[in-house]
């Protein structure tokens, strides 16, 4: 299986927590920023279209005094039995003593233009009679906008009577342009463009940067307003439209943008992401030291049980932490302890007591035995007496230890066990179908080792070993007290085993017939006279391994 790091799958749980979080953080406040920006420009826009209507009727009624107070001057009457230029100097000259540059028209009765204010030129307005006069002669107001010369005009015109005749109509005009898009947009606070049938008639905005060029390109119904987002030069804008009815009507567009209404929040948002990105950095950065707080112990936790499975129990754990972890560790202190002690007991006990104790075998089951087959091997260190008799008892120890650990060494690399040792004297247990083989692999083994060990220190004394080697069933259990037990193997082969080894002479291996008969054509041997053992009636057959 895949190792993956604890640490760095906590660094990116709390990562994307972090990051998550200031993310959705940005994403609520745009969106709140948004739609906070989106309804107040509405509610503006919505006051600016009703400010526009109000100041199109302000204007509109202005503009009818003005038409029915020069209609109602008495010598107009006797003005319009003249000429046109006389008619024109007369509407001139009024605007002139008035300070007013809007335009004025007398019409006969018919709607022919008979004098203009502002040239001239003749001018030719084919609907008027329809559309003005009619409304005029039944009472009712008439007004609206008119092309004169390709400029557009906002209108109201008035009957001239006399006696209760009507003998002629003047028409108020005023112009509707860029300084009539800048009156409505300062009592609005919008940007303003005025469409008309023929295009745009005035704008606060650049001409080239409107995307309509006429009132049709709106597509607004008489009257109603609509809100809709539209592009200029790659700013937004949120607009909204009326339409002034009337003949001819025209189109009026307040205007908001959008960029610059959201970019006070916009340098919020950008603190906010500033802030953020601090944030999901100090966060990120605290969640890698918590993650290595967190994780260090437990790494120590690996490495050390890593090393307690390899068999070093001296590995030991800092206990730094006052929680659970700082626990972990405590308890893996105490399993270790108890893991050291235990080895160093196993290294008074033979493998087999060991195995016993592993199996939980009951007092009584412990005292009964049992019956095995099993080749057992004595050593004995010849003259390792009078050697110790001659040094102080802290170097005989230290040689002594020396040597048994050549032996057991040997005795474990061929699969044996130590059962004890008895001063000088190693006995050992092989069991399985090569106990025999292996008991004398290991006596060929350990004189050459003991030879060698002494070799290397010229000052050690001329040791040898003599060895002895049996073959057969012998009862394996506990002996002794409930208190004091000794785990090991008695029987015939035990006791001859010891017999032959006190027997062997240095730098020889006596092996019982048993043992030579498992081993005859893979060792050579010879017999040696039939000898006389203790606690044995019959002589017994040896045989001696002979030398390479």
């Amino acid at each position: 299986m895949r190792f993956r790091s604890l640490r760095a799958r906590l660094l990116g749980v709390q990562s994307v927590l972090v990051v998550g979080l200031t993310v959705a953080t940005l994403t609520v406040v745009s969106v709140r920023a948004n739609r906070a920006v989106g309804d107040r420009i509405s509610a503006d826009l919505e006051r600016s279209r009703n400010t526009v209507v109000a100041a199109e009727g302000e204007r509109a009624g202005q503009l009818r005094l003005v038409a029915e107070l020069v209609a109602s001057l008495p010598d107009l009457r006797a003005l319009f039995g003249t000429d046109e230029a006389t008619i024109r100097d007369f509407l001139a000259s009024y605007l002139q003593a008035h300070g007013r540059r809007e335009l004025r028209l007398a019409l006969d009765t018919s709607g022919r233009v008979v004098a203009r204010t502002d040239t001239f030129a003749p001018l030719a307005l084919p609907d008027i009679a329809a559309t003005w006069i009619e409304p005029t002669l039944r009472g009712q107001p008439a007004g609206g906008y008119l092309a004169v010369d390709g400029r557009l005009f906002q209108g109201e015109l008035a009957a001239a009577e006399a006696g209760g005749t009507v003998f002629g109509f003047v028409l108020a005009g005023a112009p509707v342009d860029d300084d009539r898009a800048s009156a409505l947009k300062k009592a609005s606070e919008q940007e303003i463009v005025i469409l008309s049938a023929q295009g745009v008639a005035g704008s606060t905005l650049p001409v080239a940067r409107i995307p309509w060029r006429s009132s049709a390109d709106l597509g607004l119904e008489s009257g109603a307003a609509s809100p809709l987002q539209v592009s200029i030069n790659g700013e937004r804008y949120q607009a909204v439209g009326v339409a002034i009815p009337g003949p001819s009507p025209i189109r009026v567009v307040s205007l908001r943008s959008i960029d610059q209404a959201l970019a006070p929040y916009r340098s919020i948002q950008l603190g906010l992401l500033l802030m953020g990105l601090v944030a999901a950095a100090a966060g990120i950065a605290g969640s890698a030291v918590f993650a290595r707080s967190l994780t260090a112990p437990i790494g120590q936790l690996v490495q050390a049980t890593e090393r307690v499975t390899a068999g070093h129990y001296d590995v030991t754990l800092p206990v730094t932490r006052q929680d659970e972890l700082g626990a972990l560790a405590g308890s893996f202190n105490t399993m270790t302890a108890g893991l050291r002690e235990r080895a160093d007991m196993e290294k008074f006990m033979s493998h087999s007591t060991v195995e016993m104790i592993h199996r939980g075998a009951t007092p009584a089951g412990r005292h009964r035995g049992e019956r095995c087959a099993m080749t057992v091997l004595f050593s004995d260190i010849r003259g390792f007496t009078s050697f110790a008799e001659q040094r102080a008892p802290e170097d005989t120890v230290t040689l002594l230890n020396e040597y048994l650990h050549l032996q057991a060494d040997i005795v474990k690399r061929f699969g044996g066990d130590i059962d004890k040792f008895m001063g000088d004297a190693v006995f050992a247990q092989f069991t399985g179908p090569d106990m025999a083989l292996n008991a004398i692999r290991s006596a060929v083994e350990i004189p050459r080792a003991v030879a060698n060990a002494t070799a290397a220190d010229p000052t050690r004394p001329p040791l040898a070993v003599g060895i002895g080697i049996a073959t057969g069933d012998v009862v394996v259990g506990s002996i002794g007290s409930d208190d004091r037990l000794d785990h090991t193997a008695i029987g015939a082969p035990v006791n001859l085993g010891s017999r032959l080894c006190s027997a062997a002479e240095p730098h020889e291996v006596l092996m019982s017939e048993a043992t030579f008969q498992l081993v005859r054509d893979l060792v050579a041997a010879e017999p040696v006279p039939p000898m006389a053992i203790k606690g044995i009636s019959a002589a017994v057959q040896a045989y001696r391994m002979k030398r390479n």
